[in-house]
């Protein structure tokens, strides 16, 4: 093969490998926040980095009130750009009746399945154990924000307000980054 046959098979490999986009996302914080410690607060809530490329989420909210039923999650997307700004979403939905028949939202649908196979939180209402989210790695959502439904590059904040009998009862914020 010639020099200038080489020459424009790697000017077009170049092209093709360069047209395609790559992100990555990163967790930068997670924090929880109990606000009525009679129905429940958070045993643990953190960001843990086992190496560079290895980081996860975990969270256990313990409950006091059980059933626990009448749940309602107001969920915030927020984006950094001279402080944070409402980015795309801003929605409450009943919980319960969202388990039920998760079709109901696809916004909150989409969210759900983003962190589904790390939770306790599976089933429909009542709850009558401990809310649970266990290591959360960035592998996954870093496919669900790229590949699945790309969202663009920039800081980001995931702000769950989860309200129970119409009262602000925990408060859960994913800080993340797409570059």
């Amino acid at each position: 093969m010639s020099t200038k046959k080489i020459f424009v098979v790697f000017i077009i490999f170049l092209s093709y490998t360069l047209d395609e986009i790559y992100s990555e996302f990163k967790f930068t914080n997670f924090n929880c926040t109990s606000f009525d410690k009679k129905v429940g607060e958070f045993e643990y809530c953190y960001l843990k980095s086992i190496n560079r490329s290895y980081k996860y989420i975990s969270g256990k909210y313990k409950l006091y009130q059980i059933p626990f039923e009448n749940l309602k999650v107001h969920f915030t997307m927020w984006k950094r750009l001279n402080g944070y700004k409402p980015f795309l979403y801003n929605i409450t939905t009943d919980a319960c009746k969202f388990l039920k028949n998760p079709k109901s939202s696809p916004v909150m649908k989409y969210v759900f399945e983003s962190f589904i196979d790390y939770t306790n939180i599976n089933h429909s209402c009542p709850y009558t154990n401990d809310l649970i989210l266990e290591k959360l790695p960035i592998e996954f959502m870093n496919h669900r924000v790229t590949q699945i439904l790309p969202i663009p590059e920039g800081d980001y904040l995931l702000d769950f307000r989860w309200l129970y009998s119409k009262s602000f009862i925990a408060a859960i914020k994913v800080y993340c980054t797409i570059s």
